[in-house]
């Protein structure tokens, strides 16, 4: 059986590029919007660092796991906002 087939398994197939593009046209974001969102996930990392640093021994591993994504969350959101405010080329 195949993947995405047109059973009743409730999977679609993923959407094509031009439907991807179609949902999120950056253009159409506010930038106050995303730089809310990248204080948020800025708020989140600095929560994630506290919660690491304090973090008992045994958790330890999993609160710099937690620290990581949320780093990787903040730069994301760092990186939408630059692209967003960047003037055309």
């Amino acid at each position: 059986m195949a993947l995405f087939d047109n059973s009743d398994t409730g999977i679609s197939p993923p959407p094509t590029t031009r439907a991807r593009r179609r949902r999120f046209e950056l253009g159409r974001l506010r930038p106050a919007d995303l730089f809310d969102a990248w204080l948020f996930a800025e708020t989140d990392a600095t929560l994630a660092l506290a919660a690491w640093q304090s973090a008992a021994r045994t958790d330890k591993p999993d609160a710099h796991a937690a620290y990581v994504a949320a780093l990787d969350r903040e730069a994301h959101a760092a990186a939408v906002l630059e692209r967003r405010l960047r003037p055309a080329a």
